[in-house]
C-alpha cells in the first residue's frame, strides 16, 4: 500500500476483492469512487478539471472557434466571386468542414 493512503483512508478505491473480501490498496481517480483499474471512467470538463488551466481549449472554445473560421471562410469565398481578390490569392490551411 501507498504510505500516504494509511493516513488517509478516505482517498482510498472502494473496490472489494471478491475472494478475500480485502478492499483494493490503490488511491481513488479524481472526482471517483474507484481507482484507475476499477472502472474510474468519469471525466471531469470545464473549470472542475484536475489540468484546468484557461480554457481556451474546451469543447466550448473550439466550436465557437470553429464558427468563426467557417464564417470567414465563407466571407472569403464571397469575395472571390465579387472579383475583390487576385486570383492566385488564397487562404492557408485546409478549408473548414461545412
Amino acid at each position: 500500500m501507498i504510505p500516504w493512503l494509511k493516513k488517509y483512508p478516505s482517498k482510498r478505491c472502494t473496490a472489494v476483492n471478491r475472494r478475500s473480501g480485502l478492499r483494493c490498496k490503490n488511491p481513488k481517480a479524481f472526482g471517483c469512487k474507484t481507482c484507475r483499474y476499477h472502472g474510474a471512467r468519469k471525466i471531469q470538463t470545464s473549470v472542475n478539471a484536475p489540468n484546468y488551466i484557461h480554457g481556451e481549449n474546451t469543447k466550448e472554445a473550439l466550436l465557437e472557434r470553429r464558427r468563426g473560421l467557417r464564417e470567414l471562410y465563407k466571407l472569403y469565398l464571397l469575395g472571390l466571386m465579387c472579383g475583390m481578390y487576385k486570383k492566385g490569392s488564397r487562404l492557408r490551411g485546409r478549408p473548414p468542414k461545412g
